[in-house]
């Protein structure tokens, strides 16, 4: 019992941590991208997003990469087997160095020609966009290398220096936004390099932390050849789910531009920005408890881990839909403040992207726990195949007349079919109980979200609207969805455990 106290205290912890980094790196983020395109103009704003795309369009390669590599780091910090984490990190390193390698040799003569034949600009604007495009791929290149060493600081769950680098490199990336405004250099090119110089600061902060309080990051000529397929494979099917994903809402997105034009286009645009922010609030949990996920399963602690994965699926719903539900119901107003003009179907497209955000946070454990027995090929196969239906049914509900949103309704119920595969996955290795799943996850959330809605039906009687309603509603439902969580949701030895902290935090003589 003391071991999950512990195990929830640093969740807990963690999840504060990266919800203040969050925050400020938020912040900071919307000032300097305000301020990068006074300085640099909108021809040389342009270029950079241009010339950034070739770098873009192979770095979604990044996350599924991290993730591979946690998982194995994972593993053996629960087996507590320092000797086996060794080779892992020298292994991971090696096959890193590679990619970048082979990635440096694929995208920069892509790049050259492309600046060079293809990119629609100013001539005078050739040699700065090629200069750009270098110390992009440059910078691209060490995040690429940063990725074992970042991976194993989030393996050892070592969270608050994590959030100080990132804190670091966005108030380094507002002084290099500041210097445009300063310095007589090309914008554009010293832009890039300052970015690149960032980028390298950043890298060389995890090496040498890693380097001094790891044991394991110990650079050494190692090899195992077993290891090295498990690696390659697990990295291999991950990089594939990623590919199939990323192709399945590229290729809706080119359909309801065939279908709809770029108007409706510019409307999923908006949904996706502002879903990637409302994701991010659940996206600091779930990096908080996914190592504990790994570990509990490498001991075979099988009950812990099932109490894991349960408590994890419905704490992030709840505490995603604390923040959802209010955008939801205050939404036209939100974007009407943040926009002026707004595309039409832009208000459809952001609620039900919400809604899928929220479906798929109750199913993150569950993927992540699949990929804890290291078992995936079968499962990414399985899975990617149902993702792209997701192209074949827009075209046929868009050609037979429905609205632009049905791709993202289509989207919502397809989750539901990811979950019910999940599940079966995570039911075969570890035999969890969809009878007990429901009843601790599914039914409470159920209940929750029911009577937020009420609610917001009962509200929209009040006699105010614009703020009014956004402001005080907001701070209404609040109050009220907070008890009802503690007391519909939460388990009672959770609810002691809450309490003995207040007590000891805030009721002191």
């Amino acid at each position: 019992m003391s071991d999950t106290f512990a195990n929830n205290k640093r969740i807990a912890k963690n999840t504060l941590i990266l919800y203040f980094r969050m925050a400020v790196t938020m912040l900071i983020q919307l000032y300097t991208s305000r301020i990068v395109l006074q300085a640099l103009g909108i021809d040389d704003y342009g270029i950079y997003n241009i010339v950034g795309t070739v770098v873009v369009m192979f770095s979604f390669i990044s996350n599924p990469l991290g993730t591979a590599t946690q998982r194995f780091y994972n593993y053996e910090l629960g087996k507590e087997n320092e000797g086996e984490l060794n080779k892992v990190f020298n292994i991971s390193l090696g096959i890193f160095i590679i990619m970048a390698v082979v990635m440096s040799c694929l995208m920069e003569p892509v790049g050259y020609w492309y600046i060079f034949n293809k990119m629609n600009m100013p001539v005078e604007r050739t040699s700065a966009a090629f200069y750009a495009f270098q110390f992009s791929l440059v910078s691209f290149l060490f995040s690429l290398l940063r990725t074992p060493y970042e991976s194993m600081i989030i393996a050892n769950e070592r969270m608050a220096f994590f959030a100080y680098v990132s804190i670091i490199e966005v108030f380094l990336k507002l002084v290099n936004a500041f210097s445009l405004t300063i310095l007589g250099f090309d914008k554009l090119i010293l832009f890039t390099f300052n970015q690149l110089l960032i980028t390298i600061i950043c890298v060389s902060c995890m090496i040498v932390y890693s380097r001094k309080h790891f044991v394991a990051v110990k650079i050494k000529r190692v090899w195992d050849t077993s290891l090295f397929r498990q690696l390659l494979s697990f990295t291999g099917w991950s990089l594939f789910g990623a590919a199939t994903s990323m192709s399945a809402d590229q290729g809706v997105s080119l359909v309801i531009n065939n279908y709809c034009g770029v108007a409706v286009n510019a409307a999923v645009g908006i949904a996706n920005q502002i879903g990637a922010i409302v994701n991010q609030f659940v996206g600091n949990f779930q990096v908080a408890f996914r190592p504990q996920i790994v570990k509990l399963y490498s001991r075979n602690e099988i009950e812990p881990l099932i109490g894991l994965i349960t408590n994890s699926a419905k704490y992030s719903y709840l505490l995603l839909f604390v923040i959802a539900c209010p955008v939801i119901f205050n939404i036209d107003f939100l974007l009407e403040i943040w926009l002026g003009t707004v595309p039409k179907y832009t208000s459809e497209f952001v609620i039900w992207n919400i809604a899928y955000i929220l479906l798929e946070s109750i199913s993150a454990p569950l993927w992540m726990a699949i990929q804890a027995t290291g078992r995936i090929k079968k499962y990414q196969l399985v899975i990617s195949s149902v993702m792209l239906l997701n192209i074949i049914l827009a075209v046929i509900f868009l050609s037979i007349g429905f609205p632009p949103y049905i791709v993202m309704i289509v989207k919502c119920c397809l989750d539901i079919i990811y979950f019910t595969i999940r599940f079966s996955f995570v039911y075969s290795s570890i035999n969890i109980s969809l009878r007990g799943f429901s009843q601790t996850t599914i039914l409470p959330v159920m209940i929750v979200t029911a009577f937020s809605f009420v609610y917001y039906y009962l509200l929209m009687m009040a006699p105010f609207s614009g703020w009014g309603y956004l402001i005080l509603g907001t701070i209404l439902f609040v109050l009220l969805y907070i008890p009802i969580v503690l007391l519909l949701c939460v388990e009672k030895k959770h609810r002691n455990y809450l309490m003995y902290l207040c007590k000891n935090k805030f009721v002191r003589k």
